[in-house]
This record gives C-alpha cells, sequence and structure tokens, in this order.
C-alpha cells in the first residue's frame, strides 16, 4: 500500500539510456513523488548528483539502470559512494550475473530488480527504503538530542544513582563538589547515610516508600558533606525499573542564597518573556485574521467587479436590443424603465466596491499598526534578554570576589572560613 503523503515529500533521480522506457516509467513516478529527476546515462546521472549536492538539494533515492554508455551504473555509483555512503540506491537491469550482484552489494545497493520492472514493487520498495532512511535520521537525532540534554543536565544539577541495595553506585562531578568527597569515598556507600542525622527518619522511610511504589519524590533534602556541614539539594527522586535489577536516582539543585536569588530572578525574566510572548502572539493572531479579512474583502470585490461586468454586458445587449427595436416600436417607455433599472443596480454594485475597498484600506492600516507593535515587542525581548546576560555576568563576577575573599581569609586563617 502506497503512502503517498509520504512519497509526495521525496526526490529521485531516476537514470536510464533507453529513452521510452524512462519517459514511460517518469510519467508514473512524477505522478506520485515531489520531484523526479532524469539522466541518460551513468555519467549525466553523476554529473546531476553532484550538482544537487553542491546546491544542497536534497536526492532521497537514486533508481538506475545497470548497463549504460559512458558510465555504467555500478561505476556511477563507485563514484558516489566517494563523496556519499548513506544514499540510497536500487538497481533496474535486464540481466542478473552475479558480478554485477556482488558489486551493488559491496556499493551498499538497497536492492536489485530485474526488467521488464513490475513498477508497483520497485514504488513500494523506494517507500520501504526511503522510510528506513528517514526512521533512522529521526534515531539519529533524537539520540543526540538527548546526549545534549543530559549533558545539559550533568552540568548544573547534582546526579546520584543509588543501587537496589541502596548504595551509592554513581555521582556526578556537582554533587562531588558540593559534597566535598572524592568519588571513592562514596561509591558503595549507603545513601542514608550522607543525608544529615536532623532529617527525621520516618520521613526517609516515607520517601523510600513512596518511590518503591513507583512515585516520583520532590522536596528539599538535607545532606552532610565530608566536614559534616550541611548543604540542602532541592532533589526529584524517582525509580527505574530494569529486566534484572532496579536503581534509583536522584536529581537535583543546590539550593543557596545565591542561587536562589538567580533562581528567581531568572524566573521574574521568564515570566516577563512569556508575557511578551503572549502579546506579541496575540498581535501575530490579530495580524493574521485581519489579513484573512482583507483577503475575504478581496475575494468579495473581484466578485463584486465580475457581477459589475456583467451587468455592464447585460446593459450593452440591452441598449443594442433597443436600437433594434426603436423602428419596429411606438411605445418604448417599458424599455426606457427597465434601463435606468439596471443603471440604478449598477450605480449601487459600484457603491458597494466602494465600501469593500474603503474596509480593505482600513484593515491595511491597522495590520501595519500590529505589525510596528509586534516589532516592538521583540525589541523588548531583545532588551530583556541582554539583561538577563549582565545579571548573569555580575552574579558570575561576585562568585569570583568571594572566592578570591574566601581563599585570602585560608591564608589569613583557615578556621574564619571552615
Amino acid at each position: 500500500m502506497f503512502n503517498k503523503e509520504f512519497l509526495k515529500k521525496l526526490t529521485i533521480l531516476y537514470v536510464e539510456d533507453d529513452d521510452l522506457a524512462r519517459t514511460q516509467l517518469s510519467k508514473i513516478l512524477n505522478r506520485l513523488f515531489k520531484n523526479v529527476i532524469q539522466a541518460k546515462n551513468g555519467l549525466e546521472g553523476f554529473e546531476t548528483y553532484q550538482e544537487h549536492k553542491l546546491t544542497d538539494s536534497k536526492i532521497d533515492l537514486i533508481l538506475s539502470d545497470i548497463n549504460m554508455p559512458k558510465l555504467s551504473g555500478i561505476e556511477m555509483l563507485e563514484k558516489i559512494r566517494e563523496h556519499d555512503k548513506e544514499i540510497p540506491v536500487i538497481f533496474t537491469t535486464a540481466r542478473s550475473e552475479t558480478e554485477y550482484l556482488l558489486k551493488a552489494i559491496s556499493l551498499n545497493a538497497n536492492h536489485y530488480a530485474l526488467k521488464p520492472i513490475d513498477k508497483e514493487d520497485v514504488i513500494l520498495r523506494i517507500q520501504k527504503v526511503c522510510e528506513k532512511k528517514y526512521f533512522e535520521e529521526i534515531i539519529q537525532r533524537k539520540t543526540l538530542e538527548l546526549k545534549e540534554y543530559l549533558s545539559v543536565i550533568n552540568s548544573v544539577a547534582t546526579i546520584v544513582k543509588i543501587d537496589e541495595n541502596k548504595n551509592i553506585s554513581f555521582v556526578n562531578n556537582l554533587f562531588l563538589e558540593a559534597s566535598s568527597f572524592v568519588k571513592d569515598d562514596l561509591i558503595g556507600k549507603e545513601f542514608n547515610s550522607i543525608i544529615s542525622s536532623e532529617v527525621d527518619k520516618n520521613s526517609i522511610e516515607k520517601m523510600w516508600e513512596k518511590v518503591n511504589l513507583g512515585k516520583t519524590w520532590k522536596d528539599d533534602l538535607k545532606f552532610i558533606n565530608k566536614n559534616n556541614n550541611i548543604f540542602y539539594i532541592k532533589s526529584t527522586f524517582f525509580k527505574i525499573e530494569n529486566e534484572n535489577k532496579n536503581e534509583y536516582i536522584n536529581i537535583g539543585f543546590i539550593s543557596t542564597d545565591e542561587v536562589n536569588e538567580k533562581r528567581a530572578f531568572h524566573k521574574k525574566m521568564l515570566n516577563n518573556i512569556k508575557e511578551k510572548n503572549i502579546q506579541a502572539s496575540q498581535s501575530q493572531s490579530q495580524v493574521n485574521s485581519l489579513q484573512e479579512l482583507n483577503k475575504a474583502y478581496e475575494e468579495k470585490i473581484n466578485s463584486l467587479m465580475l457581477e459589475l461586468k456583467k451587468e455592464k454586458q447585460k446593459q450593452a445587449d440591452v441598449t443594442s436590443q433597443v436600437k433594434y427595436y426603436e423602428s419596429e416600436i411606438l411605445d418604448s417607455d417599458r424599455v426606457t424603465n427597465s434601463l435606468k433599472a439596471k443603471n440604478k443596480e449598477i450605480e449601487e454594485l459600484q457603491e458597494l466596491v466602494k465600501a469593500f475597498k474603503k474596509d480593505k484600506n482600513q484593515n491595511t492600516e491597522t495590520i501595519n499598526e500590529l505589525n510596528k507593535e509586534l516589532r516592538d515587542s521583540k525589541i523588548e525581548l531583545e532588551k530583556l534578554f541582554e539583561k538577563i546576560r549582565i545579571k548573569e555576568k555580575r552574579i558570575d563576577d561576585l562568585n569570583e570576589i568571594i572566592q578570591l575573599r574566601e581563599n585570602q581569609l585560608r591564608k589569613l586563617d583557615s578556621s574564619l572560613v571552615d
């Protein structure tokens, strides 16, 4: 069964030296695919591939004959594989020599169809090959995104993994910095042992009960560092169930006055940005609505103009009839009244067209005003982002000053800092 919506997104390069066969199959392919690029031989096929490669115009698949002048399909693919190891290729040929098959396989060809071509089978093969490549690209992209997310989390949040025996199996560098421990101090150590004794034991038991039920526990958790000093982590605690064994993960953010102040500032800025985005979105929505209304007015005006043209033609026809009957009838009052009525209808239609044009002009002015408001909102957003960067720079500068002062105090008297 063809996935016509998917096929309409694909561009294929069809290389065939037989003009009649190429023309006939291309007609069928053009009805199904977004774009079908034709080439008469292997050399032309390779040159066409190079042109699209240079212009970043993606070719999703190559459908090619093998026995062709200048360059055979195999020779063409050898040259293409020097630049692209992944582009899917389906060969067509009137012969099925083992030598061709082995060479095609070594060049990572995806399919080998004998002539006369079963058109439906070839199209289904193209769909299957391109769908496979499409999903592979999605998986690769999602994997990269996941790695980036994990890298970001690892750089801003503490991560502690606990095995099914409630012993620590992994800690990231941020947790080690916060706790002053080294990794060997913590791996294999009971997780509860690094929780401050000030935390009620019943609270810890309830935390474990909730997590073991498959629920997520969120709260500030009080830890002790290597020097038995307390530090807080705003924790998210949950269980991961695997086939062989279960493990627990604690992800959190270190809670300090400085961090909380920075977090509150970010939240305020984000709220401001969100409000500005909402305003910008509303303005854009109004612009879109007015543009749609304007388009409707234009269509109505065009319709009225067409009707007006028809009425003018009718008037011309009536005028012609009047001239014809003037010599044959004495009483022309009825015809004259009919002409007056038609003239009045035409005048009314002309007035209606003027009114629609006036509404269109007013809507255009409103759209321009909303576009200006949208630009102003974007400028305001840029200013807010610049303020955020300045504030973050000031916080970083303060951190450096605090660190410098702590080092100076340590040199004078280490007890003042510890």
